[in-house]
């Protein structure tokens, strides 16, 4: 008896701990699942419509950070491939010395799929982007972290980015 009470306890213990410890942020017609030790902000800093904002740490001087941009495509006849080349090209034009080191097109989620790294702002960045175009709108959904910690990161980057819906 003594045994199976502990291994209920255990049990218990295992699924409180186990729970789901995330959040999710739902707007107009989006939403997204972030952990709950990630800072949400709805600012519009950098044009943004948000940015999750990983944990600072101790030794940190970078917070990786997933952000989702808007951008109004009335009147402009755009495929999400055509919009994910014209970004392409801008990014190499605008930022000498960056590298594209992915990019492809999603058919089977509609999805234009870029990872690159270049010297943005005071360092040295890596991105990976998912391009979606819904009712004449681009929305462009972006994980950035620095490259030394980018294969420590893109586990959970992966699984933020594949929450984002669009309603």
């Amino acid at each position: 008896m003594k045994l199976q009470v502990t291994l209920l306890f255990i049990v218990c213990t295992c699924l409180c701990f186990a729970q789901n410890t995330n959040k999710k942020y739902e707007k107009d017609n989006y939403s997204i699942t972030y952990p709950s030790n990630w800072e949400l902000n709805v600012s519009g800093q950098m044009n943004s419509t948000f940015i999750l904002f990983s944990e600072l740490e101790k030794e940190d001087t970078f917070r990786e950070n997933i952000n989702l941009l808007v951008q109004d495509l009335t009147d402009q006849e755009m495929t999400i491939e055509s919009y994910g080349q014209i970004t392409k090209s801008q990014i190499k034009e605008q930022l000498p010395g960056s590298k594209i080191l992915e990019s492809s097109f999603d058919k089977e989620k509609n999805r234009y799929i870029m990872i690159w790294s270049g010297n943005v702002g005071s360092g040295q960045l890596k991105f990976k982007q998912y391009f979606f175009i819904k009712k004449e709108k681009v929305y462009i959904l972006t994980f950035t972290t620095t490259p030394e910690v980018y294969n420590d990161y893109i586990e959970l980057g992966n699984e933020i980015l594949n929450s984002f819906t669009l309603n």
